[in-house]
C-alpha cells in the first residue's frame, strides 16, 4: 500500500513539475511574442494537459484576432497617408491653376474677349473644385456607414430613362451616340437618391473618360435587375481593371484636376451599402460596369 501511494506521489510530482515547465516555456512564449509587434507566431500545443491546450487555443485566437487588428490597421493608416496625400494634390492643382488665371486677368492690356475667356476657365475649375470637395465628402460618409438609405420600389426603367436621356446634350457636344437598350416595367427596391448618384457617376464617367460606341442598358439578367454601362476604353490595360474602382486610381495615371477616380469607389461604396453587386468587365477594348439588384 505504502508502494503504491509511494508511487503515485512520485507520478504527480513529476505531472506537476511537468505542468510547471510547460508553463514557464509558454509564459517565455507569450512575452516573446507581445515584445514583437506585427508577429503572426503562435503558441506551440506540445502539451500534456487538456486544460492547458484549451487555454493555449483560447490565447492562439486572441493572437490571431490581434494580428488581423495590426495588419488592418497598417492598412488604414497607409490608406489614410495616401488619401491625404491625394487630397492635398487634387485640390492643390485646380487651385494653383486658379491663381494663375486671376493674375492674368488683372493685367491692363487684357482684351474683353480675353478677359471672358479666362472668366469662363475660371468658372470650369471652380465646377471642378465643387465636385471635388462634394466627392470627398460623400466617400467619408459612406466610408463610415453614415446617413440613412430610404429604400423604396422605383419604377427602374423610367428612372434610368429619364436620367440618361438628360445627358443628351452632353453627349451631342462631344459628338457621342448614346444607345439605350431598356426593357420596360422592371422596379427594384432602392433608395432614389443613391440609385441617382449611381447612373449620373457612370455617365459622367462616360463622358469624362469613354469613347464611342456607349451603350446603357436595363435588363433581367437570372431574374434580378441588372444596369450595363458601356464604352470603348482604348487606353485601358488588362492590369488597370481590376484597380478602377480603387480610391484616387486613373488609368493613365496623370493628375490633370479633372479627375480623381472617385466616381467609381463611390458607386462600389454606394451598391454595397444598397445590397447590390458592381462588376467590371473588360473585351475587345470594350469597357463594361455592371449593377446587379437583388430584387
Amino acid at each position: 500500500m505504502v508502494y503504491i501511494l509511494g508511487v503515485v506521489i512520485i507520478v504527480l510530482v513529476g505531472w506537476i513539475v511537468l505542468i510547471k515547465k510547460q508553463l514557464r516555456t509558454t509564459t517565455a512564449q507569450i512575452r516573446d511574442i507581445a515584445k514583437r509587434n506585427g508577429s503572426n507566431e503562435l503558441l506551440t500545443m506540445d502539451v500534456a494537459s487538456v486544460e492547458i491546450k484549451q487555454l493555449l487555443l483560447a490565447v492562439n485566437e486572441l493572437l490571431q484576432e490581434k494580428s488581423k487588428t495590426e495588419r488592418r490597421f497598417h492598412t488604414l493608416n497607409k490608406e489614410l497617408r495616401e488619401t491625404i496625400e491625394n487630397v492635398s494634390h487634387d485640390l492643390r492643382t485646380p487651385l494653383t491653376s486658379l491663381s494663375g488665371y486671376l493674375q492674368l486677368m488683372e493685367r491692363d492690356t487684357m482684351t474683353p474677349e480675353e478677359r471672358h475667356k479666362y472668366s469662363q476657365i475660371i468658372k470650369n475649375k471652380i465646377q471642378i473644385l465643387t465636385e471635388l470637395v462634394e466627392n470627398f465628402f460623400v466617400l467619408s460618409k459612406l466610408s463610415n456607414d453614415e446617413g440613412q438609405l430610404n429604400p423604396e420600389v422605383v419604377q427602374i426603367s423610367e428612372f434610368l430613362t429619364e436620367v440618361a436621356t438628360s445627358y443628351y446634350e452632353d453627349f451631342s457636344k462631344k459628338e457621342m451616340i448614346q444607345e439605350l437598350a431598356i426593357e420596360p416595367d422592371i422596379i427594384t427596391l432602392v433608395d432614389r437618391r443613391v440609385l441617382q448618384r449611381i447612373i449620373d457617376n457612370f455617365i459622367s464617367n462616360m463622358l469624362k473618360h469613354g469613347e464611342a460606341p456607349m451603350k446603357i442598358a436595363l435588363s433581367r439578367e437570372n431574374g434580378k435587375p441588372t444596369m450595363t454601362f458601356e464604352n470603348r476604353a482604348s487606353n485601358l490595360t488588362e492590369e488597370d481593371v481590376p484597380r478602377l474602382i480603387e480610391r484616387f486610381y486613373t488609368a493613365d495615371r496623370v493628375r490633370s484636376g479633372n479627375s480623381t477616380g472617385l466616381g467609381l469607389a463611390i458607386i462600389d461604396l454606394l451598391a454595397k451599402r444598397s445590397d447590390a453587386m458592381f462588376d467590371v468587365a473588360y473585351k475587345d477594348k470594350m469597357l463594361t460596369f455592371t449593377i446587379t439588384f437583388k430584387q
